[in-house]
């Protein structure tokens, strides 16, 4: 098991024999959901989840979990996994967690049963030829240490510590403008100048991959269209701010902005260059010009975005921009 050096080793599981997972039937999804809240009240948090997952996209069919004993008219729901199609073939899981007072065993037996509805539920997906779901993912906080070794044993693999950034937008707005002089052969065009071109996006994405500290395992694990398709579900899409770098007239690069309303903010979703352009400030300067370019209907209180933690040279650039670390999450994926 190959951990990165930041995050600590997890406890071992033991898992055999293993844990028999089922996909959750609709007239147990109350106390699975229930499974799944972990602050306020279980059943009322369960009812509203239930009442509001058509309007959020969320399919309760894709539940999997480990029952207590199958003869009982309504069995126990012990642990479960449930699997959120979104946007660009992504499939977010969320686990129940292990608690000792709910008398569903002693921590190994639930660490081994969580194990199972993950490692099922994933399965579960494949054998149904889900074709919403070609890469699932999930993220948890690093002091629950114990998930490390339930997303291997599903044969996920890590993509790294994410820290979560942000500053204030009235800090944004103090930025010095940029100098329009971009340097010798290089121009900045937002996606809409460009009419939009999801090839030149496309090129511009692949080759800021190369050489990546941001989340090198991800590369190559899903069509560029997916990709593009999952930056664009991001908050409120509005090409005028998705900005593209060109060199000599090829796509070297991008910043991607989204406004995200409901939370009275904006999100970086993507900031890269190819190593062709890198080395020159420009990736502060690019970002600087996004931001002080923004078109907004509503009202913005912060910016934010996600790097990860080995990309030194990234956060190095936010943070002497003035954003600060507020959460951090581990992340794991398994192409489907």
């Amino acid at each position: 098991m190959t951990l990165h050096p930041d995050q600590p080793t997890p406890p071992q599981i033991t898992d055999d024999p293993r844990p028999k997972c089922v996909q959750i039937g609709r007239g147990i999804v109350q106390p699975a959901l229930e499974r799944l809240i972990t602050s306020g009240n279980p059943k009322i948090g369960a009812q509203r989840l239930a009442r509001n997952a058509s309007a959020h996209g969320i399919d309760l069919d894709l539940i999997w979990g480990v029952l207590g004993d199958p003869k009982l008219k309504q069995p126990v729901v012990r642990q479960v996994c449930m699997v959120v199609a979104g946007a660009g073939g992504t499939g977010m899981c969320f686990v129940s967690n292990p608690k000792a007072d709910i008398g569903l065993g002693d921590g190994i037996t639930q660490l081994a049963e969580i194990s199972a509805s993950l490692r099922g539920a994933l399965d579960g997906l494949q054998a149904i030829g889900n074709s919403r779901v070609r890469i699932a993912q999930m993220l948890f906080e690093p002091k629950q240490e114990w998930t490390h070794e339930i997303c291997q044993a599903a044969g996920m693999i890590c993509v790294g510590t994410l820290d979560y950034l942000r500053i204030g937008y009235e800090e944004v707005t103090t930025w010095a403008d940029v100098d329009p002089d971009w340097g010798e052969g290089i121009e900045v065009l937002s996606f809409e100048e460009l009419g939009q071109d999801r090839e030149m996006l496309a090129i511009a994405l692949e080759d800021s991959y190369e050489g990546t500290l941001d989340c090198p395992e991800l590369c190559g694990l899903r069509p560029m269209e997916d990709v593009i398709a999952s930056h664009e579900s991001t908050g409120e899409f509005d090409p005028n701010r998705w900005w593209i770098v060109l060199k000599d007239n090829h796509p070297a690069g991008c910043c991607l902005l989204s406004h995200c309303p409901a939370n009275e903010s904006v999100e970086l979703v993507y900031l890269g260059l190819s190593p062709k352009v890198q080395g020159h400030g420009l990736g502060t300067r690019l970002l600087t010009h996004a931001l002080k370019n923004l078109r907004l209907k509503d009202t913005v209180y912060e910016v934010t975005c996600a790097v990860d933690r080995r990309n030194v040279p990234a956060s190095k650039v936010y943070m002497r921009l003035g954003f600060k670390r507020f959460d951090a999450r581990v992340g794991y994926v398994r192409a489907m």
